[in-house]
């Protein structure tokens, strides 16, 4: 393309350039020169944004409408997430219970209102009512209104999440910590309690765990096997279960004597959990940091324990009443 003389040619296709995201080759001859200059012209296309002010109080009430619709459904929910709490979930999972509710009404708003968008400009365009327009359904504007809506919705259920998982645990402890030990020794009492009909099963359960991590080679610890013993208590009979544990990494050299006791509280047939750990070996700073790893093992056993079918509780429980009467028949 040739310009006229006395054209300002620079103008001329920096003008055109700013409105077409395209590469153009100019050859200009300057003033007193008398050959021509080949230059480069490029642009980048780029998405205005001077129309996102207005959008800020609709989105604003949607978030609002979002915020009071979930915080509804939490204080509707109040006997179910103690539920959730009285199973052992932390209050971070009931937290993100109410997050992957959000998504979901996050994924198909987005999806149903991509697809009403589609449906309609289809009916306007059969009705000739959008004649000389051109719609891009796969456009960057189309995903990135996409996402600000996923966006705001997600946001507006953080704070009835924070309330749900506050619901969850109403003081101010959020996990379950160790105590401290009293020199080499710990004793404390574990954040569950067994019924009566479950005490044996639960154990017999215990002992089969302990016995599948005598290996070395396997988990984050082993053993050399768990033993079951009853044992008297001023409100009945105890259950006790004591094993021998080696914890990793196991170049630290971390031996420990732990008993699980099951104690009768007298109350509905209801049994407390205590636990003594004795160090046997290793540095006892090691020692205190491993074992928060090895009790958080545990403690999703007593988790698991509670998903296992009723069937085979009760044949957990049969094997836990012969070990004990074998027991009492040898001593």
């Amino acid at each position: 393309m040739r310009f006229r003389e006395g054209v300002d040619v620079r103008k001329e296709i920096e003008d055109f350039v700013s409105r077409l995201a395209v590469t153009l080759f100019v050859g200009i001859r300057e003033k007193g020169e008398d050959f021509v200059r080949v230059h480069v012209y490029s642009s980048m296309g780029a998405t205005s944004l001077s129309g996102l002010s207005n959008l800020f109080v609709p989105i604003l009430i949607a978030a609002l409408i979002v915020l009071n619709t979930m915080m509804g459904s939490v204080y509707e929910r109040t006997r179910e997430i103690g539920i959730y709490s009285s199973v052992g979930l932390a209050p971070v999972h009931v937290a993100f219970l109410f997050l992957a509710e959000s998504a979901v009404y996050a994924v198909l708003g987005t999806v149903a209102g991509y697809l009403v968008g589609q449906i309609t400009a289809k009916v306007l365009f059969s009705l000739n009512l959008l004649k000389g327009f051109t719609l891009n359904y796969s456009s960057l504007s189309a995903v990135m209104s996409a996402a600000l809506v996923m966006a705001v919705v997600l946001l507006s259920t953080v704070y009835p999440a924070r309330k749900a998982s506050q619901m969850a645990v109403p003081d101010v402890t959020r996990r379950w910590k160790l105590p401290e030990p009293e020199g080499d020794h710990w004793f404390f009492e574990f954040p569950f309690t067994v019924g009566g009909e479950d005490v044996f099963g639960l154990y017999v359960f215990l002992v089969h765990f302990f016995d599948a991590y005598s290996e070395e080679s396997i988990g984050i610890f082993y053993t050399d096997g768990a033993k079951l013993k009853a044992f008297p208590t001023e409100k009945g009979e105890g259950y006790l279960i004591d094993v021998n544990v080696w914890l990793a990494p196991f170049d630290l050299g971390v031996s420990q004597r732990v008993q699980f006791r099951a104690v009768p509280t007298g109350d509905h047939n209801i049994y407390r959990i205590e636990v003594g750990i004795d160090c046997l070996s290793g540095e006892h700073a090691s020692w205190k940091r491993v074992n928060q790893r090895f009790m958080n093992v545990i403690r999703k056993q007593f988790l698991i324990w509670r998903t296992v079918t009723p069937e085979a509780k009760e044949e957990y429980r049969k094997e836990g009443r012969r070990m004990l009467e074998g027991q009492r028949q040898v001593a």
